[in-house]
């Protein structure tokens, strides 16, 4: 584990990076940094950049950006940041904090009560959040106030209510260092909530253990409402596991039959309700006079029931309803701490089974992601011109993998990383799904936040018809090889360099506010050009340079301009930039603006024909890859001496057609082994495999 000083010593480093290449100031760099590592944690969520300070009488107010109103639980977020540019670690008084924190209170002041919108322009990002401030503010249920610094906390403080703002409850969140520090070094996604029951004046929630194995504990509970309610108001959607919450968040948090239940019949709620299933990585169960209770939780999520959870909050906060006598059923599952990344998403999608939660809302586990892993982490990118070394993209199948990969090395061999994987050349699963969008003409899904972007571009992978989801996986998979990732990353290439050229513009022609949705659209719009011209943009020509030609720049800025001019000046009766972005009618606007082709841009344009030849020599590829894989996958498991047991198992003969049978004792022993050839046979091994423990069998090592 690093030390504090050589911790802040490579924070500063990143920062600066990150600083250099976006053309940022060192404090806006910083809040990115730490956003983007906090953007899958619910108690954050995604940041969007809306610089301003000013006077309200003689109150200060100042505000660097906002993470989005958060439909499940009404929450949302105000930012800002205290960068010390210092070799040496600072100290965070008292004094600053609660002066930040002030400067962001007065700013919702003046937004809820001052109309201080009405004093900014409307194509303007600082527009937005004041006017979301005073438009939602009886849908508002909590405001957390996030405060970044790379100094240290003088007094131990993280998180605390303060108050409440227009009848709006305010959460002070303090990230220092040391606090940052942690959540680098942590594998987990989401900060890891410690819950006190006694500090809700609950004794504990009574339960009984129903199993225990090495790895799990479950228990079976009845959890008071008020306790569950308590507990979602103080946390909201941080008790929602991720893909829970992404389908509470997308239809909506209340059900009209559980109020009801709630109103006419409380005391038959328990027997009317399905209950809520959760999870967490520690428990403290304590021995009463009434059995066992459950005191302490860590970690604790709910995989199933987010619904009724909001629904009961909501019928007590909203319609004035009493809790008292109303009980929930509460399946609990106590997963152990270095299983529960693998575990809890598992838990959580078999709990969904018989809801309309889709499997693209579990799509952060799907197998493509460790495939992508995989290729970038062996796939070479050609040497970038003025350089010596080739090096690799590095994807990121988990929030914070690369970084967590950096952490523990020392500084030779983080240095050796460094050259291989370079910082620029990160791709993590939301940068997937936005340069999949932008591919595929969808600007308006990406201006609609990262998460509900990941869920649209998820929807690919959801089977149609009878195929289950691994059948449907086997056919598209040969689609998502080497060239497709290489595109992804020729994508990225071009998206760096439009914010680059968008960033390096502030004060010329930029106006400061929606980079990446100028972004997005002048990126989705240039491919379009492209496509209007009978062809394809010839991505191959970004990824042998590893940049954007330089002849390209001047054409993107132009296409930049025109964007933004329309992006800033939506139709009559909207006025709601952000808004006007998520529409396809913006696209459409786009869309219809007249082709301006380049000579230039001949040298780019690949044919259709030669488009769709490429597509279908790169599919072959893939599947011959697919078929090395599954060969090497069969190899393993051979060794293992999975299908001798297989072999041996008493359904056998009974389950397997006698084809089936034959090609599994073919590969079942390695002088065999060699004798199969056809790519199909392959899968179709993994097929029986997959079949096989669908019907029960399990292979035990020896």
């Amino acid at each position: 584990m690093e030390t504090l000083e050589s911790f802040h010593e490579e924070l500063r480093h990143i920062v600066a990076r990150r600083a250099s290449n976006d053309h940022l100031v060192d404090t806006i760099a910083f809040i990115r940094e730490v956003s983007d590592r906090l953007e899958d944690d619910p108690i954050y969520g995604e940041f969007k950049l809306s610089e301003d300070e000013g006077k309200l009488g003689n109150k200060n107010y100042k505000i660097h950006g906002y993470t989005d109103f958060d439909e499940s639980d009404g929450t949302l977020g105000l930012v800002i940041g205290k960068w010390y540019d210092s070799d040496a670690i600072e100290t965070l008084t008292t004094a600053e904090v609660n002066q930040l924190f002030t400067n962001l209170e007065n700013f919702i002041v003046g937004s809820i009560k001052n109309n201080l919108f009405e004093e900014k322009v409307e194509s303007s990002g600082v527009y937005e959040i004041s006017t979301t401030l005073s438009e939602y503010k009886n849908k508002i249920s909590r405001i957390r106030l996030h405060l970044f610094s790379n100094a240290v906390l003088s007094q131990r403080f993280k998180e605390s209510l303060s108050g409440d703002i227009g009848g709006i409850s305010i959460e002070h969140q303090v990230w220092d260092l040391l606090r940052i520090k942690s959540l680098y070094e942590s594998s987990r996604e989401r900060e890891q909530i410690e819950i006190v029951l006694s500090d809700f004046d609950s004794d504990g929630i009574p339960c009984i253990e129903a199993s225990k194995t090495e790895n799990l504990s479950s228990y079976l509970c009845v959890i008071e409402a008020p306790l569950l309610a308590d507990l979602f108001e103080r946390y909201g959607s941080r008790l929602l596991e991720g893909n829970v919450r992404s389908f509470l968040g997308m239809k909506g948090g209340v059900n009209k039959g559980i109020r009801s239940t709630i109103q006419d019949a409380p005391s038959l709620f328990f027997a009317y309700n399905n209950g809520i299933a959760a999870t967490a990585t520690s428990v403290d169960v304590g021995r009463t006079s009434d059995g066992l209770k459950i005191t302490e939780l860590a970690d604790f999520q709910i995989v199933n029931g987010g619904q009724t959870t909001a629904s009961i909050l909501s019928a007590r906060k909203k319609d004035g309803l009493s809790l008292s006598g109303v009980t929930v059923q509460m399946k609990l599952t106590v997963v152990n701490v270095s299983e529960a990344n693998l575990m809890i998403p598992k838990i959580a999608q078999y709990a969904n089974t018989q809801n309309k939660v889709a499997i693209a809302d579990f799509f952060a586990n799907h197998p493509i992601h460790r495939k992508l892993e995989e290729i970038s982490r062996r796939l070479r990118a050609p040497v970038r011109a003025g350089t010596r070394l080739d090096s690799k993209w590095f994807y990121e199948r988990s929030r914070g993998q690369y970084q967590n990969e950096r952490l523990y090395l020392n500084k030779s061999k983080r240095d050796l990383f460094d050259l291989e994987f370079p910082s620029t050349q990160v791709i993590n699963k939301t940068d997937l799904a936005k340069y999949d969008s932008a591919w595929k003409g969808k600007p308006f899904w990406i201006s609609q936040g990262a998460q509900k972007n990941f869920l649209k571009f998820a929807a690919q992978f959801t089977p149609k018809g009878d195929a289950s989801e691994t059948e449907h996986w086997e056919t598209i998979s040969p689609n998502f090889g080497d060239s497709y990732y290489q595109d992804m990353a020729s994508i990225a290439v071009l998206w760096k360099k439009i914010e680059s050229l968008i960033s390096s513009a502030r004060g010329d022609w930029y106006a400061g506010d929606y980079r990446a949705q100028i972004a997005a659209y002048t990126i989705a719009e240039f491919f379009n050009i492209f496509r209007v011209k009978g062809g394809e943009f010839d991505l191959s020509k970004v990824w042998a340079a590893q940049a954007v030609p330089d002849v390209l720049g001047p054409y993107l800025v132009e296409l930049a301009i025109r964007v933004q001019q329309l992006i800033l000046t939506p139709p009559p009766g909207t006025t709601n930039v952000g808004e006007w972005t998520k529409k396809e009618e913006c696209w459409n606007r786009i869309q219809s603006l007249p082709v301006e082709w380049s000579e230039d841009l001949n040298a780019f344009l690949l044919d259709k024909k030669e488009a769709n030849s490429r597509k279908a020599e790169n599919k072959k590829i893939g599947q011959i890859d697919d078929g090395i894989s599954a060969q090497n996958t069969c190899y393993e498991l051979m060794n293992s001496g999975y299908f001798a047991g297989l072999c041996q198992w008493p359904p056998f003969f009974q389950f397997f057609t006698p084809n089936e049978q034959s090609l599994i004792k073919k590969v079942s022993t390695p002088k065999s082994f060699l004798t199969i050839f056809n790519d199909k046979d392959w899968r179709t091994i993994i097929e029986l495999k997959n079949k096989a423990e669908d019907e029960g069998f399990r292979h035990t090592l020896n």
